[in-house]
């Protein structure tokens, strides 16, 4: 209790020195949270998305990743090929498709296009999808709008949407709010988009099974029988976001440690500045039987104390730019894109006060180390 008392009176003696040392530290820890938030964000969201997906193999041109929007590169004749094998493999239905998108970075602006054919309706990818207005079905000639996307871009039944110069088509539905990514999307009759593509050919065939097929096997089988193709499952997909979301955590973590770095730089200046304006205090205190431990605990307590405070602060700020963050996504895209669960802070925690011990440890052994004759002829 002594040592807790002797901390806060230094500190505030200090007052606006500590103040801005606290506030680099809370700042650098709130900028940590919010980049690795991100991530955490995305993990969530793709769980989540990939648990209510309905097709549990996307089949696309060899070479293209999972984040990617599928090129037509598929011919027709592979489609055959696959229908072919259906009965075999256990697989219950096939649903070709192209993607288009159109517009910038602006939800309101930008536009994904996604092709069903006949037979094929949004509750093939996301069986709970029920309609809130008109029908579920876009064919022969209409399009059926996610919720999200009705409302960004104040799209009514029967509104027009141009694909292209040429070609226009009225929106016959609107879904009820339910999946992020379904909410966003814009389904269209596959021939209408291929027309505007000018292609024959499909980007993917998302591949229903039925339920006692092992997915796994049915996707090496259609590779193996099927050259120049990618068969990914639900669960290689969320292994390859899993890798690629490590990376970024990794970028992310690289950039937060800069600025975290300089808020331990601070500390250490905040610290070191104290020890060099109480060399007389500290060497009174070992006159009257103060031991050098107890020096080294009191210096280092001060920068753990900094640390531990400006972390927790930290936190708090990244917390609150989280919860800001998800409230414009979920407007924007109906997804809440960044995350702080309890082992981010507890990490972000951690590392502030690693850098507080490090940034202390010089310090603290410099005041221990005071030869008391010197410090008691300083002035």
């Amino acid at each position: 209790m002594e040592l807790v008392l002797l901390v806060w009176r230094n500190l505030t003696a200090r007052f606006t020195r500590s103040l801005f040392t606290w506030l680099g530290i809370a700042v650098a820890t709130a900028s940590m949270v919010l980049f690795l938030s991100f991530g955490e964000g995305l993990r969530q969201a793709l769980v989540s998305e990939m648990g209510n997906f309905g097709p549990q193999i996307r089949v696309v041109a060899e070479g293209t990743d999972v984040f990617s929007p599928p090129q037509p590169e598929l011919p027709p004749e592979m489609l055959e090929q696959i229908r072919a094998m259906a009965p075999e493999l256990g697989i219950r239905k096939i649903i070709p498709s192209v993607m288009l998108v159109r517009g910038g970075f602006d939800p309101t602006s930008s536009f994904i296009f996604h092709g069903l054919p006949e037979g094929a309706d949004p509750r093939d990818f996301y069986p709970p999808a029920k309609a809130a207005a008109g029908r579920l079905d876009p064919h022969p000639d209409g399009a059926v709008v996610g919720a999200k996307k009705a409302e960004l871009s104040k799209l009514t039944l029967g509104k027009p949407l141009r694909l292209s110069r040429e070609v226009t088509v009225p929106v016959v539905g609107i879904l009820e709010p339910a999946s992020g990514l379904v909410d966003s999307l814009i389904f269209v009759p596959l021939k209408t988009l291929q027309q505007v593509l000018g292609t024959k050919n499909y980007g993917v065939f998302m591949i229903l099974l039925d339920p006692d097929a092992k997915v796994e096997e049915v996707a090496r089988k259609l590779e193996a029988a099927i050259p120049g193709i990618d068969a990914q499952s639900t669960n290689e997909a969320l292994k390859f976001a899993e890798r690629s979301l490590r990376i970024g955590d990794l970028i992310r973590f690289g950039i937060s440690l800069v600025a975290l770095v300089v808020g331990g730089l601070l500390v250490a200046n905040t610290v070191m500045m104290s020890v060099y304006e109480r060399t007389r205090e500290f060497g009174v205190m070992r006159a009257i039987g103060a031991r050098r431990r107890f020096i080294f605990g009191l210096v280092l307590s001060e920068a753990l104390f900094l640390a531990l405070a400006g972390g927790l602060a930290g936190v708090l700020a990244g917390v609150l730019g989280s919860a800001a963050i998800n409230a414009y996504t979920q407007e924007a895209v109906g997804l809440a894109l960044s995350a702080v669960t309890p082992r981010l802070a507890l990490f972000s925690m951690a590392v502030a006060l690693v850098l507080g011990l490090l940034a202390g440890l010089l310090p603290a052994r410099g005041a221990s180390r005071i030869p008391v004759t010197e410090a008691l002829g300083r002035v």
